[in-house]
């Protein structure tokens, strides 16, 4: 059977994340879904990895099999025709047999989006910070977690293996807002908000570069703040 990537945009802010959860809804049920009247038989969507619930994508990557006959620029069509407006295939093209969305990943890059004070127009997608924040600490500190290191310390899971490549952390000040790209390997699960949370509590003064400096050595620490879903956006997956 045919192997389909798909590359989704989509708005996470009324999801339980990508993954299928019974009772909720997710990214993953409502793809699925729209491939059952499509196909008209069931089928698995396949994710580049498990996004929070509230967490956005740009371009989020899924593969299908399924032995539907429709071309892939047709298939997107109908993909689009069944899903809700909050979610959207932006492309659908034809993969090797053995490509896996979340196995043949190499890299992913996620934004985060912070605006100091309050903004309506931009809430859904950002963190409004109400507090004084030292944006050029917050760069200093990025540079801290670029590396492949024990990440167990900014995640919350069971995961034995805490260990990932972050390639990269930019910080980028615009105006009112603060964009933090984290770009690695692989992320563990909460790890990308758990490194922003700490960031802002380094630029607010509330942590130092010590106390991650400690943390990333291993050493007990006391858990680091987990910053709100909504600012987060997984950008891209290169494979």
């Amino acid at each position: 059977m045919p192997n389909l990537k798909l590359t989704i945009e989509f708005d996470g802010t009324g999801y339980a994340g990508w993954q299928f959860q019974p009772g909720h809804p997710t990214i993953q049920g409502e793809v699925e879904s729209a491939l059952r009247q499509i196909i008209k038989q069931e089928t698995t969507a396949y994710g580049c990895g498990r996004t929070d619930a509230g967490v956005s994508a740009r371009g989020y990557v899924a593969n299908v099999h399924t032995n539907s006959a429709l071309p892939p620029e047709r298939m997107r069509a109908a993909l689009n025709h069944f899903l809700p407006t909050d979610i959207r295939v932006q492309t659908v093209e034809e993969a090797a047999a053995d490509f896996h969305a979340r196995f043949s990943a190499k890299l992913k890059t996620y934004r985060y989006r912070l605006v100091r004070g309050a903004s309506p127009l931009r809430r859904r997608h950002a963190w409004e910070y109400h507090w004084p924040l030292d944006s050029g600490r917050v760069c200093r500190t990025a540079r801290l977690f670029r590396g492949r290191r024990d990440f167990q310390p900014f995640c919350q899971t069971r995961d034995a293996n805490g260990v990932c490549l972050v390639e990269s952390v930019t910080v980028e000040e615009a105006g009112d807002e603060l964009a933090i790209t984290v770009c690695g390997d692989r992320f563990l699960y909460k790890m990308v908000r758990r490194i922003v949370g700490a960031l802002v509590a380094a630029g607010s003064g509330r942590l130092t570069q010590q106390d991650i400096r400690a943390a990333l050595a291993g050493r007990p620490t006391r858990p680091f703040q987990t910053a709100p879903a909504c600012g987060l956006l997984l950008d891209s997956v290169e494979y």
